[in-house]
């Protein structure tokens, strides 16, 4: 459950899913839109890990 991912200068800190309902669009094979209800949403917490002069 608690794991660090690693993505170039990314460190991501937090996982979790939203729990709300939401309209999103979805595309088919046609590439016609349709609308669909969501029941949640996922988020994710990252730091932008940023090297430099600390002097200034």
């Amino acid at each position: 459950m608690h794991c660090v991912d690693t993505k170039g200068n990314y460190v991501e800190i937090l996982r979790f899913k939203l729990f709300h309902d939401y309209f999103a669009f979805e595309e088919d094979d046609q590439n016609s839109k349709r609308k669909v209800l969501k029941k949640y949403f996922n988020v994710s917490v990252v730091v932008d890990l940023v090297s430099g002069d600390t002097r200034k």
